[in-house]
């Protein structure tokens, strides 16, 4: 026979939900050798209680061996090593410490699936999305080559920076680039071009001087005294001029000290500064027929009403060297006159015809 202590060591305990606090609910008990019941009916809720701990975050920390290295490692964790957890290789669980000990998950790994088939992502479209819009990631294709597609957002305004330094000109829309900036040119407008062309340097060059006996290049200056001399042209000075990349007419000034000693008015020596070769006048001084030293002082001048912007006189060709002379002539006749070197000058600036392109 089965006693009562037999009975209950089998009984198997089963909740009803009937309604908390329903009537008339009974309680039953069945029982017999192989099997017994308990039903007994829902009760409330209980109590909320006091809210736990946080979890322990999960930090995965890889393989370790077997139990027997586990629990050698455990000896060495502590509170501060809660939520590190280890796959253990030989049984396949998991081991994950909770401050104090393990709690082990058995059979928490499978076995390794057959290895895949790489995937080629590469990056395909990037466009700019509206400000404030949310950064949109799509993938296309199929593996194994697929592409992510990128809508950015545009950034918001930013603030105004400082002014940068200025840009080179030659990568203005209005420059003209064909053509060669070379040195010592300059940007010019060109007013039926409405472009901005490269020509040479329009500003005056010089000056080129000799003072008394002294060239500016080293070579002779103005030549000795000359006394009682009738010679009519005299040279006496020779002021070369190197090649210029830009036609010019020369501007010349100076001086030097001439007497005549015939003592009649109209009798005078004056100077005459002449281009050699073509022999055009570009600078005179006049003096004065009476017997005293006079210093005869040049300024510019073009011997002709012919003379405009675009002509041809007085003009030095680009590339052509020159040379300025100084000589002595007279007015009327060749009265015996007298020179002297000291206080003697020359100075010849080449001012450009014209900077504005053809």
């Amino acid at each position: 026979m089965s006693t009562i202590g037999e009975y209950f060591r089998g009984v198997r305990v089963a909740g009803l939900d009937e309604g908390v606090g329903a009537a008339d609910i009974v309680q039953s008990m069945q029982a017999t050798p192989a099997d017994s019941t308990l039903e007994l009916p829902t009760g409330p809720a209980g109590h909320i209680g006091e809210t736990g701990p946080p979890a322990a975050p999960f930090r995965w920390e890889g393989d370790i061996a077997d139990q027997a290295a586990l629990s050698a490692l455990g000896g060495t964790l502590g509170p501060a090593q809660a939520g590190k957890a280890w796959r253990v290789v030989t049984t396949n669980g998991l081991a994950y410490w909770n401050g104090t000990g393990f709690d082990t998950f058995p059979d928490a790994f499978g076995a390794h699936g057959p290895t895949g088939t790489p995937n080629t992502l590469t990056v395909g479209s990037v466009t700019t999305g509206p400000a404030g819009s949310d950064l949109q990631i799509t993938v296309t294709g199929t593996p194994p080559a697929q592409a992510v597609n990128l809508v950015v957002p545009r950034g918001r305004q930013g603030q105004k920076g400082p002014a940068g330094p200025p840009g080179p000109i030659r990568a203005a829309s209005d420059f003209d680039a064909s053509v060669t900036m070379a040195a010592g040119m300059v940007p010019l407008w060109n007013a039926p071009a409405s472009k901005w062309t490269p020509v040479p340097d329009p500003s005056w060059r010089g000056p080129w001087t000799i003072v008394e006996g002294a060239r500016y290049d080293g070579g002779a200056g103005f030549v000795a005294d000359i006394s009682a001399s009738s010679t009519i042209p005299n040279t006496i000075a020779s002021l070369p001029i190197p090649a210029q990349n830009v036609a010019w007419r020369p501007f010349v000034t100076g001086g030097a000290m001439l007497r005549c000693t015939s003592n009649k008015p109209a009798e005078r020596m004056v100077l005459q500064a002449i281009i050699s070769g073509p022999g055009t006048i570009v600078g005179y001084g006049d003096g004065h027929g009476h017997n005293v030293f006079r210093h005869c002082t040049l300024v510019p001048h073009l011997r002709t009403n012919a003379v405009t912007p675009g002509g041809s006189v007085g003009v030095i060709a680009a590339g052509v060297a020159a040379t300025i002379v100084l000589q002595i002539q007279a007015t009327t006749n060749a009265p015996p006159y007298d020179y002297i070197r000291d206080y003697s000058h020359l100075a010849v600036w080449a001012v450009p015809v014209s900077g504005a392109p053809a």
